[in-house]
């Protein structure tokens, strides 16, 4: 009976395990933004729908011992599949869309190895129900649930700051190994056991309830998704952020079904009735809110959602014999939510509506149970609440969103162009995701000004405008001919300081923002220089580049953000290295650091010390309505930085210095550089 339990929470923990590593490691082939982790939710919830869907045919069809003979082939077959992730590298095809090449990548590396560790949990319950069928198997689902909540806290804790990637893929194989030989053992020792006569019972069950498990699963993941979503929007999307919404997702699960009375459905309403209030405030306020306050608001509305869906689910459940079908149901909810999120969302809403529009979603479903025993004035009062919700967000969004010009969303965020009126000029700005990525004044001569944390005296514009190259002989020929090249386009302000001969080359992963920059502002037209602009990761183009021979380029500006954050592969020891072999001896890396959550200023100067070179501190004070930057100079450019101009911008290093902080494409830890 042990081989129950220990099988479960084996496959539990390996299920939830392989989801960071795998989300992780493809996060520098697709610009290191959320979307990446939402897109492969929904491959792991479509897996999870497969193998819930395998399992009840499986039981439905087959005698135990048929049972036993085809799960066992499928399992020998899956460790055939295993060599294909300990190799030491994963290169999905960039060629087609990026959610596509996710989804193919994960289905032919670790597809089938998922499919079977998804059907354990109810094919378990499932054997265990007929062979002890006075025991509850609903105990067997809280303890599946709680072994991926292990797995999924010994990501960030254990496996992420001890292992590297490729040691982390080769330890989840050799526990896929112990998982397989555990439920041999099982299947061989238990099955035999039972009757010929024994199958699954399909679910027959009123369509009311199948429509609203549905609808149930389908919200609570969407509220999963839509809340890492917003988590995200400011800071680098890595496992601990991904791993704490799914962490309080599952232990709403193991709390209602292995204690149902702990769901109490009045007191989770107040609390999440209260929830879509602050949810209404972080949507439209969030940058208001310190990162410590966003978190524990942002999880409260998750938990507080995902205990009403979750227990109304525990408390409609079916009796054991259906169990393998109202599985089945859920795993297709939670499908039906990822494509929601994924496929849906992105081409009906240029924002991230989802997030509200789940809110009061699950809101209403709350009224459904006790519909026709609830008094007319009382369903009343709960319409008219959500009516509230919904005129409120049309309100806000009239309020802040009349100005918007343009908006678009695809698979790397979501872009607003912004008029407004500013000193008495008025003004176009960008917003990516909740952050201003560059503003121009739309009449001449302020349009020809960078703006924002582009302006003159910050970093970048130091070293575009100052460069001078270590030897006086270059003075001549160089600086008629500079090179320079920009990691991140923005609304391209950065243009403006490029003069006639001058060369400037932008990477750009985002096309919506080449097609914003180029039809929405005029810094790029308008630039003497000549300027090129490359679609594509950056890191990937210039070690593409690189092949062909160094851009030795004057100055290389790093801005890679995605709203608030900054790529972490684009941070590496790795990729300072590249970035180094396209400059020249005494050229200048400047890297923008402002940020309201992280501290990359440690980081920056380790990294600087691992290549032999100087790193230098230019942080440029608030003015008006443009907001404080900071940027990081790294150079061995003595001529340039002895310059009156740029030593009288230097600034002393934050108080937080000296962190212990190096990061590398195979280990990387977020935590380590949090304010």
């Amino acid at each position: 009976m042990a081989l129950f339990p220990l099988t479960i929470l084996i496959s539990a923990a390996l299920l939830f395990l392989v989801q960071p590593m795998l989300a992780k490691q493809l996060l520098p082939f697709f610009g290191g933004g959320a979307a990446v982790w939402t897109a492969c939710m929904l491959f792991f919830q479509s897996m999870l729908l497969a193998g819930y869907g395998y399992a009840h045919l499986l039981s439905r069809y087959l005698k135990p011992q048929q049972q036993r003979l085809v799960h066992s082939s499928l399992l020998l077959l899956a460790l055939l599949c295993l060599p294909l992730l300990w190799q030491e590298t994963l290169i999905p095809d960039t060629a087609v869309s990026p959610l596509s090449a996710i989804l193919l990548l994960l289905t032919v590396t670790v597809g089938l190895p998922y499919l079977l560790l998804s059907a354990t949990g109810p094919l378990l319950q499932h054997w265990f129900a007929s062979r002890f069928p006075l025991r509850s198997p609903y105990r067997l689902y809280a303890l599946s649930n709680a072994g991926s909540l292990g797995g999924l806290l010994a990501y960030p804790f254990i496996m992420e700051p001890l292992f590297s990637l490729s040691e982390q893929r080769q330890y989840w194989v050799i526990g896929f190994v112990l998982f397989t030989l555990c439920c041999l053992l099982l299947m061989w020792r238990e099955l035999g056991q039972l009757s010929a006569a024994i199958r699954g019972i399909s679910a027959r069950v009123n369509q009311r309830y199948a429509v609203r498990w549905l609808a149930l699963s389908a919200c609570g993941v969407v509220l999963l998704l839509a809340v890492t979503q917003q988590l995200t929007q400011n800071v680098p999307p890595v496992p601990f952020l991904w791993v704490l919404p799914l962490c309080l997702y599952l232990t709403t699960y193991i709390v209602v079904f292995n204690q149902p009375h702990w769901y109490q459905r009045s007191l989770w309403l107040y609390v999440f009735c209260l929830s879509m209030v602050f949810g209404l405030l972080l949507f439209y306020l969030g940058r208001q809110f310190d990162l410590i306050s966003q978190l524990l608001l942002y999880l409260t509305i998750l938990f507080s959602g995902c205990m009403l869906c979750h227990g109304e689910l525990a408390r409609l459940k079916p009796e054991p014999q259906y169990l393998t079908g109202y599985y089945l149901l859920l795993a297709a909810g939670g499908v039906i939510g990822s494509a929601a999120v994924n496929l849906l969302a992105p081409l009906l809403f240029s924002q991230y509506w989802e997030f509200l529009l789940v809110l009061l979603a699950i809101y209403l479903l709350m009224l459904w149970p006790d519909r026709a025993a609830t008094p007319r004035w009382q369903q009343g009062l709960w319409l008219s609440g959500g009516i509230l919700f919904g005129f409120s967000v049309i309100g806000l969004e009239w309020q802040l969103g009349q100005h918007n010009v343009y908006s678009e969303r695809n698979f790397y965020g979501s872009l607003v162009v912004r008029d407004l009126t500013v000193n008495n000029h008025l003004q176009r700005q960008l917003i990516d995701g909740t952050t201003s990525h560059g503003a121009q004044y739309l009449q001449p001569p302020l349009s020809g000004v960078a703006q924002s944390y582009y302006r003159s005296g910050t970093g970048a514009a130091l070293a575009l405008q100052h460069f001078l190259p270590a030897a006086p002989s270059r003075n001549i020929s160089q600086l008629r001919h500079r090179s320079f090249g920009m990691v991140g386009l923005g609304a391209g302000a950065l243009a403006v300081y490029g003069k006639s001969g001058d060369n400037m080359q932008f990477y750009e992963l985002n096309p919506a923002v080449i097609k914003v920059a180029t039809e929405y502002f005029s810094y790029l037209s308008d630039s003497a220089a000549t300027v090129e602009i490359v679609q594509g990761d950056a890191r990937l183009t210039l070690a593409e580049q690189l092949q062909q021979g160094s851009a030795q380029f004057d100055v290389l500006v790093l801005d890679a953000f995605s709203s608030d954050s900054i790529p972490q592969h684009l941070l590496t020891s790795e990729a300072m290295q590249l970035y180094w072999q396209h400059l020249q001896s005494d050229g200048v890396l400047a890297v923008h650091v402002s940020n309201n959550y992280l501290d990359l200023t440690s980081l920056l100067r380790n990294q600087a010390a691992k290549l032999g070179v100087q790193a230098y501190f230019v942080a440029t004070e608030a003015q008006g309505i443009n907001p404080a930057a900071q940027w990081v100079l790294i150079t061995a450019n003595q001529r340039f930085i002895s310059q009156p101009v740029i030593q009288q911008a230097l600034s002393s290093w934050p108080s937080a210095l000296n962190r212990d902080v190096s990061w590398t494409d195979q280990s990387s830890n977020l935590l380590q550089v949090l304010k």
